[in-house]
């Protein structure tokens, strides 16, 4: 059976254990934990996750610019080690946490274009990625490539991409996460995209069209259900969600915009369940 879980960052920078609560109490089994090693001792992740009942599911790895040097595709080769360590350094937090997979940006988020040339940066964001692989492979922690919207990113923006990107990278520990949000702008159709990625597509986040809960766009549902059987899917669907028109990553206390992405996870985890319970019964 397929985990369901929601992303942390959705609810801001409240305590994670308020995160957690909100997640386990939407219906969750599992959670896909932000990828800053630094904020919390491991320790007490594994000992939260434990009280919450949740599976840690994946990490996100930040790598927004220029709030951090996290550009695998940077032409400064300072900055692209610093996004290596940093990848390398979620890795071993997924170690130490019992997550599986890290997932990772080939270029840094809200960079739109090149600074040198594609085909240059895509050479340095390879050479980065091979050199994470190696430790992935050390450790036993698998590594997903996001395609994001052009809109967000430029390098790796299509399922297409993707895979052209994780042929070059060449790892057997590097696979494919597919956002059907982004997937939604940027491919054809979302189920061809699912079967063109195939086995290595290996983390999938769920939002609406609109990137609000399920039911409050266009999402298919059904037609993603079954892409992800026909391609024998075993991984995650991990809700990332934001509420329209309010700043889910705000600090803060908790207000509207929780109650609202609140409401959001609860629901998408009523309707997943619910496809998947009419899914067993057919089979």
């Amino acid at each position: 059976m397929l985990h369901l879980g929601a992303c942390t960052w959705i609810y801001g920078e409240a305590p994670l254990d308020e995160i957690l609560r909100h997640i386990a109490d939407a219906g969750c089994d599992g959670v896909e934990l932000l990828g800053e090693p630094d904020r919390w001792p491991a320790n007490e992740v594994r000992r939260l996750l434990e009280r919450r009942d949740l599976a840690p599911l994946a990490l996100t790895a930040s790598c927004k610019v220029p709030e951090t040097p996290r550009d695998l595709a940077h032409p400064s080769a300072d900055v692209r080690a610093e996004a290596v360590a940093y990848l390398v350094q979620c890795l071993r937090f997924a170690v130490d946490v019992g997550a599986p997979l890290v997932q990772m940006l080939p270029s840094g988020e809200s960079r739109l274009s090149p600074m040198t040339t594609r085909e240059q940066e895509w050479r340095w964001s390879v050479e980065g990625m091979r050199a994470a692989a190696r430790e992935a492979e050390r450790l036993g922690v698998r590594i997903a490539v996001e395609p994001l919207n052009r809109y967000e990113a430029y390098l790796v923006t299509t399922v297409e991409e993707a895979a052209t990107y994780l042929d070059d990278v060449a790892s057997p520990w590097v696979g494919m996460t597919l956002d059907v949000f982004h997937a939604h702008l940027e491919e054809r159709d979302v189920s061809e995209a699912i079967r063109a990625a195939g086995p290595r597509l290996w983390h999938v986040h769920v939002a609406d069209t609109n990137r609000r809960g399920l039911g409050w766009g266009h999402l298919d549902v059904a037609a993603l259900l079954a892409a992800l059987r026909e391609i024998d899917y075993s991984g995650a669907l991990v809700l990332e969600v934001v509420p329209t028109g309010a700043d889910a990553t705000a600090s803060g206390p908790p207000g509207r915009s929780t109650q609202i992405v609140d409401g959001y996870v609860r629901e998408s985890v009523a309707r997943l369940r619910e496809h998947l319970s009419r899914d067993r019964q057919r089979a």
